[in-house]
């Protein structure tokens, strides 16, 4: 049986998981968080003293990325993006993408990442 409950709805698709900006920026501090206690492994080839020719672990900083910010968010980049355009959780869309270049930018002055590619993300990075 075909109902008409489609006419009584007032707009489509699912509800927006965030619809308050100091809830996405409570999200996005998380994330900051969580990358920053959960580096990368980088296997190095020890060149001298007891462990030469062995390989070592070495933290290596992990970047902050949109798409790994929106993966934690548990939304897509075009929701983020959508965020940036709305009048109320602009700010707070603006300030987080903030907090992601600077971080592209510090990790390329100190040679943690690689500057070309910092060049180019920063480009997309609207």
């Amino acid at each position: 049986m075909i109902t008409d409950s489609f006419k009584t709805r007032k707009k489509g698709g699912r509800e927006q998981l965030y619809t308050d900006p100091d809830k996405l920026l409570t999200k996005a501090f998380e994330y900051f968080a969580w990358c920053d206690s959960n580096p990368w492994q980088r296997k190095e080839l020890m060149r001298s003293g007891e462990l030469k020719g062995g390989t070592v672990e070495v933290p290596v900083s992990r970047p902050y990325t949109l798409a790994g910010l929106c993966s934690y968010c548990g939304i897509s980049q075009y929701t983020f993006s959508c965020y940036g355009k709305n009048e109320e959780m602009k700010d707070a869309a603006s300030h987080i993408l903030g907090i992601i270049r600077n971080n592209y930018l510090e990790g390329a002055i100190l040679g943690e990442y690689n500057a070309t590619f910092v060049a180019n993300l920063l480009e997309d990075l609207y």
